[in-house]
């Protein structure tokens, strides 16, 4: 009954009648058997392809070239990619600012952030400094909790300083500094943390690493892809419920109010969809990765999680309760331009539970 709820809802989309303020909560969780948008006889054809016609054959390569930094990833790197909410995140770095070093003007997004090469940084487009001065993850790792998420109130402060200037008498010795919540130079607040953490800890390492570890899947058919990509979805689904971009971000060097989850309500319509189609696309590969279980389920173990992760039917419900169906209670946080919402909201029905 509820796959037909979810084709009616498609069709509603497409007329124009369906409203985002429809209740699509299923019912109760359905046990998803199959993938719904990546038919397996479209896909195997597709790899067939590859290996066929020279164009296919480089699209797969480029895919495969893409998800490579993550497959090099151990799974403990991997798992640690995603973070919690307790570090402000911000849309800017600062919308109207201009860089501590030579004080040119950076406004808005124009701020390098290119978080596989300069994991932690941000970078002047006119004088190349990066900021923060700081080794920040050694900060962020200081301060890990029993969950596995970033409490300031014990990470070491000793590292707070300019590791280009470690000598505590150097007048930069704290220059550029950024515990978190910013860089402090008078009535001046930059948030190079703040917004690493949405422009290169969130959409490149976690969105980008599960996007192409999807992609290079579907071309290939290597469960090593679909088992990493699993790993980040899995830990994704366990702190996304904790998101909730009104409370904990600030855009225009405000609390706005803004609806989200990690991104602000725009991006996490889109986002969100992206997710359950990433996980529609890797779920053939699931079944029989031991390794997969083994991993999550100690991780659930050491972590205190609540989910034991001790099969994969524990896997699953996790990643589908902690991003969809968390998604479909909470609906104000994708609340997005019309028709975008019952859109990502359709998608996620379909994921889930497709008749």
């Amino acid at each position: 009954m509820r796959g037909v709820a979810s084709g009616i809802l498609v069709w509603l989309v497409v007329t124009g009648v369906a409203h985002p303020a429809l209740d699509l909560t299923p019912l109760s969780p359905a046990v998803k058997d199959g993938s719904v948008f990546f038919p397996p006889d479209l896909v195997e054809n597709g790899r067939r392809n590859c290996e066929k016609y020279e164009w296919a054959r480089q699209a797969r390569d480029t895919v495969v070239a893409a998800a490579e930094p993550w497959l090099r990833m151990s799974d403990d790197e991997i798992w640690g990619l995603m973070f919690g909410p307790t570090i402000t995140r911000s849309w800017m770095v600062w919308s109207n600012g201009f860089c501590p070093a030579c004080r040119k003007p950076v406004p808005m997004y124009t701020w390098v952030i290119d978080a596989l090469r300069l994991p932690w940084k941000v970078r002047c487009p006119h004088c190349g400094e990066t900021f923060p001065k700081n080794d920040f993850y050694r900060f962020y790792l200081s301060g890990l909790d029993e969950r596995g998420v970033f409490d300031a109130s014990r990470a070491d402060r000793a590292l707070l300083y300019n590791v280009e200037h470690p000598d505590p008498s150097d007048p930069l010795h704290r220059f550029g500094v950024d515990d978190g919540e910013g860089w402090v130079e008078g009535d001046h607040r930059w948030r190079f943390i703040g917004a690493y953490l949405i422009y290169g800890q969130w959409k490149q390492l976690v969105l980008g690493g599960l996007r192409n570890l999807a992609a290079a899947y579907l071309a290939t058919g290597d469960g090593a892809y679909a088992h990493k990509a699993a790993i980040l979805l899995d830990r994704v689904a366990d702190l996304y419920p904790s998101f909730d971009y009104s409370t904990q971000a600030v855009t225009y060097e405000q609390r706005l109010g803004s609806n989200g989850y990690v991104s602000i309500w725009h991006d996490a319509c889109e986002e969100t969809r992206e997710l359950a189609l990433i996980y529609d696309a890797i779920f053939p590969a699931l079944g029989g990765d031991e390794e997969l279980v083994s991993f999550l389920s100690a991780k659930a173990a050491r972590y205190g999680l609540a989910n034991p992760k001790a099969s994969l039917a524990d896997i699953c419900r996790n990643i589908e309760d902690g991003l969809f169906r968390d998604t479909l209670r909470n609906q104000h946080k994708i609340a997005s331009n019309y028709p975008r919402t019952p859109i990502a909201a359709a998608t996620i029905m379909a994921v889930l539970d497709w008749d």
